[in-house]
């Protein structure tokens, strides 16, 4: 219920309206044009989507709002972000090289070469199933 009130208030159905614009504009973009993995969504389709995306994270429990100590929101001042950022993108490009089956010292332009590839192969395969 605390979902619905948050999503009613504060601008939160206006953002909920932009955020489905978004999705579908991404979708087609990537998914239908680029990738040509599946057709282009519709608005109330990506609308859809983005409400079940918005009801799978909010019973996981990301993304709900906890509110955060003044030693939390000092040790976040405090961080260096740069080292944080090479960290992360050093851990985003294990799990695509893992994924992938390649090396994580791959350059990203191959690597996403790779991912792509892959991609296609599973939706080819998920396809001739049906």
């Amino acid at each position: 219920m605390r979902m619905f009130r948050r999503l009613i208030t504060g601008g939160g159905i206006a953002a909920f309206f932009f955020f489905s614009w978004v999705i579908m504009m991404l979708w087609n973009s990537i998914i239908s044009r680029h990738l040509g993995l599946l057709p282009p969504l519709g608005y109330l389709q990506a609308a859809g989507l983005w409400f079940l995306i918005i009801l799978l994270f909010a019973w996981t429990g990301i993304g709900a709002g906890r509110v955060r100590t003044a030693i939390q929101r000092q040790r976040v001042k405090d961080r260096d972000w740069s080292e944080v950022g090479d960290r992360v993108e050093q851990k985003i490009k294990r799990g695509f090289a893992r994924w992938v089956g390649t090396s994580e010292d791959e350059d990203w332009d191959e690597l996403g070469n790779k991912i792509e590839e892959k991609i296609k192969k599973k939706v080819r395969e998920w396809t001739e199933e049906d």
